[in-house]
């Protein structure tokens, strides 16, 4: 079976970033499972290709439906990875998710080949990010900061820790993807 690696972190730590850049590295062969979400889409967002859209009855019917590998409400709008997205992906590569520790225990009790990375750095870097992204509002800081420490409690439960502070994203995109690199090779031989 193909493996699946899962990015975990706080907001602001690069999730988004390193997984866009090892998804653009064809020799890598990595596949985005896509996440179904309640949130509004974004400008850019493309359904079917950065994430399924859906009302949150739909969602709600899913979850009854048993469609979900994993999901979670964060900051009021509700994700989800489901089995045939899932496997879907997983009959063809190895898959790279991003989702949240709660996410991340449920998949790997599902998937014994899961590789959960956590991405990490340090506060102050964490708390300007967020900052600097358009529109957050002191609520969603409020929000954020709290979510950034029940995040970093869960840290221990990954296979792997890497930090990617301010000025160091080049060193630890190198770093994950050395990670990968190894796990995929050792499963090879």
């Amino acid at each position: 079976m193909n493996h699946i690696f899962i990015l975990l972190g706080s907001s602001g730590v690069g999730k988004s970033t390193v997984q866009e850049s090892l998804l653009a590295e064809k020799d890598l062969g990595l596949l985005r499972a896509i996440t179904t979400t309640t949130r509004a889409p974004r400008p850019g967002d493309v359904e079917g290709e950065n994430f399924y859209f859906v009302t949150p009855e739909v969602f709600t019917e899913m979850i009854k439906d048993n469609a979900f590998v994993e999901c979670v409400e964060t900051f009021g709008r509700s994700y989800g990875t489901t089995h045939k997205e899932l496997d879907g992906k997983l009959a063809q590569a190895p898959v790279l998710i991003t989702t949240d520790m709660r996410g991340a225990r449920s998949i790997k009790s599902l998937y014994p080949n899961t590789h959960i990375i956590y991405l990490d750095a340090p506060r102050e870097d964490l708390v300007r990010r967020i900052e600097e992204r358009p529109g957050t509002t002191p609520e969603d800081m409020e929000r954020r900061i709290k979510r950034m420490d029940e995040e970093k409690a869960g840290a221990h439960e990954a296979d792997i820790i890497f930090q990617n502070p301010d000025g160091q994203f080049e060193e630890t995109l190198a770093q994950v993807r050395s990670f990968i690199s190894q796990q995929l090779n050792s499963s090879v031989h």
